[in-house]
């Protein structure tokens, strides 16, 4: 089971946010900015227009194959658990047409997340103990 992690994505200077989990993937890598996969429901119900977004050149999926991903926009995530307040985090959203929300490497850092354990959905955050272990998230997709 991958590492899910609730999370709450909100457009900069918004009061509204989206909750849903994201899945962590430390092979997603763009660049070295933060980047977060969107659905395109979820990428709605943020206020972009999808169809406006800015085809990025040059990315592949991990068969190497040609994978088009568009440029949205920047927003800011935090994750949600009961005991504890975390920072908000800046990252550029993406639209690829998966239905699911996905993490890259960098922002998986910026938000102080640690895959422990991915096989079995165990993570922690970097200033916890290593046996501060925390359950995934359920999985949700955005179909």
């Amino acid at each position: 089971m991958p590492v899910w992690v609730r999370v709450a994505i909100r457009r900069p200077g918004a009061s509204s946010t989206v909750e849903t989990s994201a899945k962590l993937n430390t092979g997603f890598t763009i660049g070295p900015e933060p980047f977060i996969r969107l659905p395109r429901r979820v990428a709605e119900l943020l206020g972009f227009d999808v169809e406006q977004g800015e085809l990025l050149t040059g990315i592949s999926d991990a068969g190497g194959r040609p994978l088009p991903v568009y440029r949205l926009g920047v927003v800011e995530v935090r994750v949600l658990v009961p005991d504890r307040e975390t920072s908000w985090v800046r990252a550029v959203a993406v639209l690829t047409g998966a239905p699911s929300v996905l993490l890259n490497d960098v922002l998986i850092e910026e938000l102080g997340l640690v895959p422990e354990k991915p096989g079995s959905g165990l993570w922690r955050f970097s200033d916890e103990p290593p046996n501060r272990l925390r359950q995934s998230a359920r999985p949700e997709y955005h179909g």
